[in-house]
Protein backbone atom coordinates (compact mmCIF):
# COMPACT_ATOMS: atom_id res chain seq x y z
CA UNK A 1 0.00 0.00 0.00
CA UNK A 2 2.78 2.22 0.67
CA UNK A 3 3.46 2.88 -3.17
CA UNK A 4 0.20 3.45 -3.87
CA UNK A 5 -0.26 5.72 -0.71
CA UNK A 6 2.70 7.72 -2.21
CA UNK A 7 0.93 8.01 -6.04
CA UNK A 8 -2.16 9.21 -4.45
CA UNK A 9 -0.08 11.52 -2.75
CA UNK A 10 1.57 12.85 -5.61
CA UNK A 11 -1.36 13.00 -7.96
CA UNK A 12 -3.60 15.36 -5.85
CA UNK A 13 -0.71 16.95 -4.38
CA UNK A 14 -1.33 16.16 -0.65
CA UNK A 15 -4.70 17.14 -0.42
CA UNK A 16 -6.05 15.13 1.79
CA UNK A 17 -9.61 15.62 1.43
CA UNK A 18 -9.25 14.37 -2.34
CA UNK A 19 -6.73 11.47 -0.93
CA UNK A 20 -9.39 10.44 1.21
CA UNK A 21 -11.99 10.25 -1.45
CA UNK A 22 -9.90 8.31 -3.88
CA UNK A 23 -8.77 5.92 -1.38
CA UNK A 24 -11.80 5.16 0.10
CA UNK A 25 -12.84 3.90 -3.61
CA UNK A 26 -10.03 2.39 -4.09
CA UNK A 27 -9.55 4.16 -7.35
CA UNK A 28 -6.39 3.28 -9.58
CA UNK A 29 -3.71 5.61 -10.07
CA UNK A 30 -1.00 6.49 -11.85
CA UNK A 31 2.59 5.22 -10.78
CA UNK A 32 4.40 8.52 -10.39
CA UNK A 33 8.45 8.78 -9.42
CA UNK A 34 9.69 10.01 -6.13
CA UNK A 35 13.24 10.55 -5.05
CA UNK A 36 12.96 11.44 -1.91
CA UNK A 37 12.49 9.42 1.30
CA UNK A 38 8.78 8.60 2.21
CA UNK A 39 7.03 6.34 5.29
CA UNK A 40 3.25 5.81 4.90
CA UNK A 41 0.20 4.65 7.17
CA UNK A 42 0.45 1.38 8.08
CA UNK A 43 4.67 0.99 7.68
CA UNK A 44 6.62 0.41 10.83
CA UNK A 45 8.29 3.54 11.29
CA UNK A 46 4.85 5.23 10.71
CA UNK A 47 4.31 7.09 14.49
CA UNK A 48 1.62 5.46 16.52
CA UNK A 49 0.34 7.98 18.00
CA UNK A 50 -0.68 9.72 13.96
CA UNK A 51 -3.59 7.05 14.62
CA UNK A 52 -5.37 8.89 17.37
CA UNK A 53 -5.82 11.58 14.88
CA UNK A 54 -9.12 11.79 13.15
CA UNK A 55 -7.30 12.45 10.05
CA UNK A 56 -3.98 10.70 9.80
CA UNK A 57 -1.64 11.41 7.34
CA UNK A 58 -1.68 8.92 4.75
CA UNK A 59 2.37 9.87 3.27
CA UNK A 60 4.71 11.75 5.50
CA UNK A 61 7.45 12.62 2.85
CA UNK A 62 11.11 13.26 5.22
CA UNK A 63 14.74 14.15 4.84
CA UNK A 64 16.99 13.30 8.20
CA UNK A 65 16.77 10.96 11.03
CA UNK A 66 13.29 9.45 10.79
CA UNK A 67 13.56 7.51 14.34
CA UNK A 68 13.07 10.93 16.15
CA UNK A 69 9.69 10.03 15.69
CA UNK A 70 9.71 7.73 18.10
CA UNK A 71 10.05 10.08 20.64
CA UNK A 72 9.96 11.07 23.02
CA UNK A 73 9.41 14.22 21.32
CA UNK A 74 8.18 17.90 23.51
CA UNK A 75 6.11 20.49 20.97
CA UNK A 76 6.79 24.06 21.67
CA UNK A 77 4.77 26.41 19.71
CA UNK A 78 4.03 30.32 19.78
CA UNK A 79 3.16 33.22 17.20
CA UNK A 80 4.96 34.51 14.93
CA UNK A 81 5.42 37.81 16.43
CA UNK A 82 6.54 37.18 19.71
CA UNK A 83 7.54 39.20 22.68
CA UNK A 84 11.47 39.14 23.18
CA UNK A 85 10.06 37.88 27.16
CA UNK A 86 8.66 35.22 25.10
CA UNK A 87 11.63 34.46 23.11
CA UNK A 88 13.98 34.56 26.55
CA UNK A 89 12.18 31.86 28.33
CA UNK A 90 11.25 30.03 24.89
CA UNK A 91 15.56 29.71 24.94
CA UNK A 92 15.81 29.00 28.66
CA UNK A 93 12.83 26.25 28.22
CA UNK A 94 14.70 24.40 25.48
CA UNK A 95 18.32 24.24 26.91
CA UNK A 96 16.87 22.50 29.70
CA UNK A 97 14.64 20.21 28.34
CA UNK A 98 16.15 19.05 24.81
CA UNK A 99 18.81 17.07 26.65
CA UNK A 100 15.56 14.71 27.25
CA UNK A 101 13.73 15.17 24.29
CA UNK A 102 13.63 16.49 20.97
CA UNK A 103 12.25 19.20 19.99
CA UNK A 104 9.01 19.55 17.64
CA UNK A 105 7.77 22.82 15.88
CA UNK A 106 7.06 24.40 12.78
CA UNK A 107 9.85 26.13 11.10
CA UNK A 108 8.09 29.65 11.06
CA UNK A 109 9.50 32.89 11.88
CA UNK A 110 9.25 33.69 15.85
CA UNK A 111 8.65 31.25 18.70
CA UNK A 112 8.61 28.01 16.12
CA UNK A 113 12.46 29.03 14.48
CA UNK A 114 13.83 29.91 17.87
CA UNK A 115 13.11 26.60 19.38
CA UNK A 116 14.63 24.55 16.48
CA UNK A 117 17.60 26.70 16.90
CA UNK A 118 18.07 26.05 20.77
CA UNK A 119 18.05 22.61 20.09
CA UNK A 120 20.17 22.82 16.94
CA UNK A 121 23.33 20.77 19.17
CA UNK A 122 20.49 17.84 20.23
CA UNK A 123 17.62 16.75 17.96
CA UNK A 124 14.75 18.53 16.84
CA UNK A 125 11.83 17.78 14.38
CA UNK A 126 10.65 20.81 11.73
CA UNK A 127 7.34 19.91 10.29
CA UNK A 128 6.27 22.09 6.91
CA UNK A 129 3.67 23.12 5.07
CA UNK A 130 5.17 22.22 1.43
CA UNK A 131 7.12 20.34 -0.16
CA UNK A 132 10.44 19.51 0.88
CA UNK A 133 12.35 21.38 -1.42
CA UNK A 134 10.43 24.50 -0.82
CA UNK A 135 11.69 26.39 1.92
CA UNK A 136 9.48 28.87 3.87
CA UNK A 137 10.07 31.06 4.93
CA UNK A 138 12.88 31.63 1.72
CA UNK A 139 14.37 33.21 5.09
CA UNK A 140 14.82 29.83 6.54
CA UNK A 141 16.38 28.18 3.81
CA UNK A 142 19.64 27.41 5.52
CA UNK A 143 18.25 26.76 8.43
CA UNK A 144 15.89 24.11 6.60
CA UNK A 145 18.56 22.77 5.13
CA UNK A 146 20.52 22.07 8.43
CA UNK A 147 17.94 20.35 9.77
CA UNK A 148 17.16 18.04 6.86
CA UNK A 149 20.96 16.72 6.77
CA UNK A 150 21.25 16.74 11.13
CA UNK A 151 18.00 16.59 12.29
CA UNK A 152 14.61 15.61 10.75
CA UNK A 153 12.26 17.64 8.56
CA UNK A 154 8.84 16.08 7.49
CA UNK A 155 5.45 17.06 5.23
CA UNK A 156 2.91 15.22 3.86
CA UNK A 157 3.16 17.23 0.66
CA UNK A 158 5.37 15.75 -1.63
CA UNK A 159 8.16 17.70 -3.96
CA UNK A 160 6.95 20.94 -5.64
CA UNK A 161 3.83 21.82 -3.69
CA UNK A 162 4.21 25.13 -2.26
CA UNK A 163 2.63 26.42 0.70
CA UNK A 164 -1.47 27.30 1.07
CA UNK A 165 -2.94 28.97 3.55
CA UNK A 166 -4.79 26.22 4.57
CA UNK A 167 -1.85 23.96 4.90
CA UNK A 168 -0.93 25.43 8.02
CA UNK A 169 -3.44 24.95 10.09
CA UNK A 170 -3.78 21.39 8.95
CA UNK A 171 0.11 20.70 9.37
CA UNK A 172 -0.39 21.64 13.17
CA UNK A 173 -2.59 18.76 14.37
CA UNK A 174 0.85 16.62 13.41
CA UNK A 175 2.85 18.60 15.98
CA UNK A 176 0.25 18.08 18.68
CA UNK A 177 0.24 14.49 18.29
CA UNK A 178 3.70 14.03 18.25
CA UNK A 179 4.32 16.03 21.40
CA UNK A 180 4.03 14.11 24.48
CA UNK A 181 3.25 18.21 26.08
CA UNK A 182 2.98 21.01 24.49
CA UNK A 183 4.19 23.82 25.59
CA UNK A 184 2.49 27.29 24.09
CA UNK A 185 4.73 30.41 24.60
CA UNK A 186 3.02 33.34 22.48
CA UNK A 187 -0.20 33.08 20.90
CA UNK A 188 -2.97 35.99 19.67
CA UNK A 189 -6.71 35.03 20.39
CA UNK A 190 -7.00 33.81 17.24
CA UNK A 191 -3.59 32.19 15.50
CA UNK A 192 -2.38 28.94 14.39
CA UNK A 193 -1.18 28.03 17.61
CA UNK A 194 -4.57 27.91 19.00
CA UNK A 195 -5.13 25.28 16.13
CA UNK A 196 -2.81 23.26 17.31
CA UNK A 197 -3.76 23.83 20.93
CA UNK A 198 -7.81 22.58 19.97
CA UNK A 199 -6.07 19.55 18.60
CA UNK A 200 -3.76 19.14 21.64
CA UNK A 201 -6.47 19.10 23.83
CA UNK A 202 -8.71 16.33 21.53
CA UNK A 203 -5.72 14.00 22.09
CA UNK A 204 -5.68 15.00 25.93
CA UNK A 205 -2.05 15.78 25.29
CA UNK A 206 -0.73 18.57 28.32
CA UNK A 207 -0.62 22.02 27.23
CA UNK A 208 1.23 24.10 29.19
CA UNK A 209 1.14 28.32 28.77
CA UNK A 210 3.33 30.92 29.44
CA UNK A 211 2.01 33.64 31.89
CA UNK A 212 1.82 37.15 29.86
CA UNK A 213 1.42 40.44 31.13
CA UNK A 214 -1.83 41.52 30.58
CA UNK A 215 -1.16 44.41 28.40
CA UNK A 216 0.87 41.91 26.02
CA UNK A 217 -1.60 41.18 23.23
CA UNK A 218 1.16 38.66 22.15
CA UNK A 219 0.49 36.43 24.47
CA UNK A 220 -3.15 37.34 25.28
CA UNK A 221 -4.53 33.59 24.13
CA UNK A 222 -2.07 31.75 26.72
CA UNK A 223 -3.68 33.84 29.50
CA UNK A 224 -6.93 32.55 28.14
CA UNK A 225 -5.62 29.41 27.93
CA UNK A 226 -4.45 29.49 31.47
CA UNK A 227 -7.96 30.78 32.46
CA UNK A 228 -9.82 27.96 30.99
CA UNK A 229 -7.60 25.73 33.00
CA UNK A 230 -4.22 25.07 30.97
CA UNK A 231 -1.50 23.91 33.14
CA UNK A 232 0.99 27.04 34.07
CA UNK A 233 5.04 27.45 33.09
CA UNK A 234 5.73 29.57 36.12
CA UNK A 235 8.97 27.94 37.16
CA UNK A 236 12.23 26.59 34.55
CA UNK A 237 13.54 24.50 37.61
CA UNK A 238 10.15 22.09 38.07
CA UNK A 239 11.06 21.34 34.16
CA UNK A 240 13.78 19.22 35.76
CA UNK A 241 11.57 16.91 36.79
CA UNK A 242 9.76 16.00 33.86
Amino acid sequence: MRTYYKNVAIHYAGDYAKMREHINKKADVADYAYSGKYISYGDKQYPHVFYQLEEPPYVIFYEGKIELLAGPVIAVVGNRKPSSYSLEITQKLVEIIKARYSIISGLAYGIDVCAHLEAINSATIAVIACGLDCYYPKEHENIQKYLMKHHLVISEYPFGVKPQRHHFPFRNRLIACLGEKVYVMSATERSGTMCTVNEALRLNREVICLPHPINDITGYGCNLLIEQGASLLTNLQDLDNI
